[in-house]
């Protein structure tokens, strides 16, 4: 027995019979690409990991796909039909990237401790200094398995070199998190602490009787000379604190429409819908040499993960390489949102210009932000009819 659907948003595309028993097909293929229609020079769409099964909606005739028979995923979401079986199964797939409970991070990350440490492309080969690679110091490694080689404990790396553990110190990620606003937390009055033992005074300009811990939360209940009372007698340097500017809403954003605002004087990242803030938290936006490019802009591409390096460039005394960085969000070029793990100064510029985030505030704005990443999806690009969030930076 077959079935033949109707497909309304294939607009001429031609139904083909499929199985009456599919219920989705299971990605068979790694890098399967998703399209926006039946056909290989259409938009892209996003990717999707091998061993998903996503929803079956129809099968059609396409162009540029062996045999020409596309599957349709959902609105504006095709895949070629050689990449896919067929499933009885209900849809399922991971929510990426993956994260285990309590984790902060969904890998282990590593960072080579000195330039010139050798990667082998087998454990056994550091006893004969047989090497492929030379890191440099500082770049960094998705670890995936760690193993004891003749008493020398050697680590996997995502993209299959082995390194000794000894060259390699471990990632310590920051477990700060931002701040959801409402009636307890209201944009005008939150604040964190930008300076490690920051001074309190008990007055404006008095002497300090109290120090405060970097990143920590305070309510600003009262401005006067450069100086906020964030409690009973407790003064702080309006300049030691990171403190919300409130923003208008940019043309660009609809009525209720997500949106983010991007304050790189302040270093402050503000979710908004319409007008109402909903979230805020310290990141860290790109040097005085390296700037987050200001304007409006929109989300273009949704990343589990991503590698970022700046190998190309010979203009710089150190280049780095940092693989699998997750939840990766890119508004303008090759700048966005992702998590930093290799640092804790948020508050502070600090990147090549991207805005960097601790993990928990890089997940919430990942499934903040539209597009929303289907489970099994590792990536997904904006549709004219499902566009990328609004982000402006000022």
């Amino acid at each position: 027995m077959v079935l033949v659907l109707g497909l309304a948003s294939a607009a001429g595309a031609q139904a083909l019979p499929a199985p009456a028993w599919v219920r989705s097909v299971e990605i068979i293929r790694p890098g399967t690409t998703v399209r926006a229609a039946p056909d290989a020079q259409s938009a892209r769409r996003g990717t999707i990991q091998v061993g998903t099964r996503v929803p079956f909606v129809a099968r059609v005739r396409g162009r540029g796909c062996p045999g020409g028979e596309w599957i349709q995923l959902g609105a504006h979401a095709f895949v070629c039909e050689t990449l896919v079986r067929f499933s009885p199964e209900a849809p399922e797939g991971d929510t990426l990237p993956r994260l285990e409970p309590g984790q902060l991070l969904p890998r282990m990350h590593a960072f080579v401790a000195a330039d010139g440490t050798w990667a082998y492309a087998r454990p056994q080969d550091y006893f004969s200094d047989t090497w492929v690679e030379s890191l440099g110091r500082g770049f960094g490694v998705a670890v995936v398995e760690r193993r004891e080689v003749g008493g020398v404990e050697m680590a996997r790396t995502r993209s299959n070199l082995w390194i000794p553990v000894s060259a390699l110190r471990w990632a310590r990620p920051s477990d700060f998190a931002g701040v959801e606003l409402d009636e307890a937390h209201p944009l005008d009055r939150v604040a964190w602490v930008r300076h490690e033992q920051a001074p309190l005074s008990a007055r404006p300009s008095g002497p300090t009787v109290e120090r405060a811990t970097r990143l920590s939360l305070v309510e600003v209940l009262e401005e006067r000379g450069g100086f906020y009372r964030i409690g009973e007698d407790r003064w702080i340097r309006a300049s030691h604190v990171a403190r919300p500017r409130p923003a208008t809403v940019p043309a660009e954003v609809g009525p209720g429409e997500r949106w983010i605002d991007v304050d790189t004087q302040r270093q402050i990242v503000t979710a908004y819908v319409g007008a109402a803030a909903v979230w805020a938290t310290p990141a860290s936006t790109g040097r005085p040499r390296t700037p987050t490019p200001l304007g409006v802009h929109r989300i273009w591409v949704k990343l589990a993960e991503d590698d970022m390096d700046d190998l190309e460039r010979e203009d710089v005394v150190e280049n780095y390489a940092i693989q699998a960085i997750p939840w990766v969000q890119y508004f303008a070029g090759g700048n966005g949102f992702h998590t930093a793990f290799w640092h804790d100064r948020f508050g502070h510029a600090r990147s090549h210009g991207c805005v960097n985030l601790a993990p928990s505030d890089a997940r919430w704005l990942f499934e903040f932000t539209q597009p929303a990443l289907p489970p099994g999806w590792d990536a997904i690009l904006p549709h004219e009819r499902e566009p990328g969030t609004v982000v402006r930076v000022r």
